[in-house]
């Protein structure tokens, strides 16, 4: 059993929590939150046995096994490096930091430390996207030859703060907080690296993103379309991807769903999984590596890390691009 100390009592953090309640080889150890009340509260609704002030004094327990990081993403960074440089292993919501070369010094570190690292991207590990890639890999729908993918949500009616990270230029915009999500996805069904993108952006405020749009073709020849906007609420579905193939598609609402539907031969089969938490699968993917040693995740480790962080760049890029 992996004990997880959960750092950061955001919005996030409580589905984190409900993650952890429902996975077979962890459990949630600590909380790290500055509010004390805020922590016994937490700790009171969600279990646990201990709260620290602090991520520095939480390293020091050495029951902690694992810290899975739900701060603000201009914490990420030096939180990981605070947490490998003590031996601790690591989960970092997304997107994990902001640049290629930070990707590679901390997945460096890593392996230095000998410990486990992860970007956390769940909507890999659901059960709905296990059920989807082993329908794949099957033959299901035949060789992959594009993929599109999608997810929107109107930023103006979540009561976010102006002070908010995710309106911040350097380490916010809709593609880092929302885009990540169909931009990872796309990626892990690819069949190969990114080899050219084509991206466009559009501000919401000056200097942060509000809506992207990525057209990327792949090594593997697949190619697919990613688009994320902040300025309008999905009307059935929040984010929704379509797989197809040389012989048939799936359409898959990926994001916390348990059901896609697989087209061939003119007909339609509805596919349908169970899931009490869409954080579940990841987490217990995360504590698999860590009792095989691993440092980095089969399904989601450096290499897809960089693949993500290159279409987040190429948006990043498109955005300067069009105000010179």
């Amino acid at each position: 059993m992996i004990r997880i100390a959960l750092a950061g009592l955001g919005r996030i953090s409580r589905r984190v929590a409900e993650g952890i309640g429902y996975a077979e080889n962890a459990s949630l150890y600590a909380v790290v939150s500055r509010d004390s009340k805020k922590a016994a509260s937490f700790i009171s609704e969600y279990g646990g046995e201990i709260a620290y002030a602090s991520l520095g004094d939480a390293l020091k327990d050495e029951k902690i096994a694992l810290v899975y990081l739900t701060l603000p993403n201009q914490l990420h960074y030096g939180a990981i490096r605070e947490c490998l440089n003590a031996g601790k292993n690591v989960i970092c919501e997304k997107p994990m930091v902001d640049s290629t070369e930070k990707i590679r010094e901390l997945f460096a570190l890593a392996r230095e430390k000998g410990c486990f690292l992860m970007e956390a991207e769940k909507e890999l590990f659901t059960p709905l996207t296990v059920k989807i890639r082993e329908l794949i890999e099957s033959g299901a729908i035949g060789e992959i030859r594009a993929i599109s993918a999608d997810y929107a949500s109107r930023l103006s009616d979540d009561g976010i703060p102006e002070d908010h990270w995710v309106l911040s230029r350097d380490f916010g915009g809709c593609a880092g907080d929302i885009g990540v999500y169909p931009i990872a996805y796309v990626n892990s069904f690819a069949g190969g690296a990114v080899k050219n993108i084509g991206a466009a952006s559009a501000d919401l405020t000056e200097g942060v993103d509000g809506f992207m749009n990525a057209s990327i073709l792949y090594e593997s020849g697949a190619a697919a379309s990613v688009t994320a906007s902040w300025f309008w609420k999905p009307g059935a579905h929040k984010g929704r991807a379509y797989i197809g193939g040389s012989s048939g598609y799936l359409i898959v609402d990926y994001w916390k769903n348990t059901q896609a539907v697989l087209v061939r031969d003119g007909r339609e089969e509805r596919i349908e999984v169970r899931q009490f938490s869409d954080f579940t699968g990841e987490i217990e993917h995360g504590c698999q590596c860590i009792e095989r040693g691993l440092s980095e995740s089969p399904v989601l480790g450096e290499a897809a890390s960089l693949e993500i962080m290159k279409v987040l760049e190429a948006v990043k890029e498109s955005g300067r691009a069009e105000k010179e």
